[in-house]
């Protein structure tokens, strides 16, 4: 609560960072930070630190921009590697870890060669209407289980939109060293809310990086503030 949340789960993620930077700051090594796209801890921290909150804040997944990445079938895939860096989770938690990414791998492979009435079975997996349980038993049986084949068919399924988020991702973080020009009129910028073109204009950051520190200024609205500036600059080069 004196950190501005409510909620038991708030509290324990809270307490989980906290208690692992503390045992870091002693042992004189690197703190531990997990960004927007890795984590909805990530989410949490990143908004009371940066943005603030006027009222008790709750972890709703709907403040999490990237919630197509931050899928709860992948969280020991996504996070267990850090959790192993810094002492979070034992060898034998990681091997298994290691251990179920590979037959994830070896799904897919034997998904792209293995035939069901004629149609590839990965292109099956796209399928709304396609059950797991068309799928012979041994194949469950010699890459992992049905918990692999279910996160396979996740990925399979929506893997158009993962990449364009993980591109995103990698954009934006790109694009935090982008220089903001000086006299930007974001009242010209189409597509940002009221919020952010009122917060930017009163602070006039000087790139997005900084942008991005300010309450009210959402990833979407830095986005489309990137895009923009593309654009005006590529139109200013043209027009010389």
């Amino acid at each position: 609560q004196i950190n501005g949340t409510s909620g038991y789960e708030e509290a324990a993620a809270q307490g989980l960072v906290a208690g692992a930077n503390a045992a870091l700051n002693v042992a004189s090594r690197s703190p531990f930070i997990l960004s927007r796209n890795e984590a909805y801890i990530g989410v949490l921290i990143d908004d009371l630190v940066n943005k603030g909150t006027p009222e008790p804040y709750r972890m709703f997944t709907s403040r999490a921009e990237h919630r197509l990445l931050l899928r709860q079938d992948n969280a020991d895939l996504r996070l267990t590697p850090n959790a192993s860096a810094i002492g979070l989770a034992d060898n034998q938690r990681f091997q298994l870890t290691k251990r179920k990414l590979k037959a994830l791998e070896e799904a897919r492979a034997v998904a792209e060669r293995t035939r069901i009435h004629g149609c590839c079975l990965l292109q099956l997996l796209k399928r709304p209407e396609f059950d797991l349980n068309s799928i012979p038993e041994n194949l469950h049986r010699d890459t992992g289980g049905i918990e692999v084949w279910e996160l396979l068919q996740t990925e399979v399924k929506y893997e158009g939109y993962i990449r364009q988020e993980e591109n995103g991702v990698r954009a934006l973080h790109k694009s935090y060293i982008e220089e903001i020009p000086v006299g930007i009129d974001y009242a010209a910028v189409p597509g940002l809310r009221n919020e952010a073109r009122q917060k930017l204009a009163r602070s006039r950051p000087s790139n997005i990086g900084q942008a991005a520190r300010f309450s009210g200024v959402t990833p979407s609205d830095l986005g489309i503030l990137s895009v923009w500036i593309k654009k005006s600059i590529s139109s200013s080069t043209q027009a010389t």
